[in-house]
């Protein structure tokens, strides 16, 4: 009797763990987030020594923010050399560059971070003995720099993106989008 209830015990163990029953909201989240990299570092290259940069910044202004400091002008002597530096209130905002980025006076600095703000799973379908889950989730700015008049877009509106969950190997894996 005692052999009969531990098989009976162990059956239902096994069957237990082999279950792909529909994953939480949490357990979806931490996927992403681990498959996709969030929170996501939003950045741009700022090329110091080019003219049509030094103008970008003086037309957003950033100088007067004193982001930046622009050379107007530059004497024969002082080609190549950079036209842009950045002040103490911008080194917040700016990424560690590569031997190479500082050989090409090349900054990047922060825009803001992008980070996932709400998810939603759709119904569960099964076909070829897949187990599929349609995600949507929406992705939000935050963190945003006095950079972000570099981007073109506007970090106050949220972005819906999708995703599909496939159960394989016992465990929820993301189908990169």
């Amino acid at each position: 009797m005692k052999k009969l209830f531990l098989l009976c015990i162990a059956i239902i163990l096994i069957v237990g763990c082999d279950t792909n029953s529909k994953p939480d909201k949490d357990t979806v989240l931490k996927i992403i987030k681990d498959e996709l990299n969030y929170p996501r570092t939003i950045d741009y290259e700022i090329f110091c020594s080019d003219p049509a940069h030094a103008k970008k910044l003086l037309d957003l202004k950033l100088d007067e923010k004193r982001m930046v400091t622009i050379q107007k002008t530059q004497k024969l002597k002082d080609i190549g050399s950079p036209l842009i530096s950045f002040t103490e209130a911008a080194q917040p905002y700016l990424i560690q560059s590569t031997e190479k980025q500082r050989r090409l006076d090349i900054q990047k600095v922060k825009i803001a971070e992008e980070t996932i703000s709400d998810i939603k799973l759709g119904n569960s379908s099964e076909s070829n003995g897949k187990t599929t889950i349609p995600v949507t989730y929406t992705v939000t700015y935050t963190n945003i720099t006095p950079f972000s008049a570099l981007m073109k877009r506007d970090l106050s509106k949220t972005i819906t993106r999708s995703a599909t969950l496939l159960f394989i190997d016992r465990k929820w894996k993301l189908m990169k989008p």
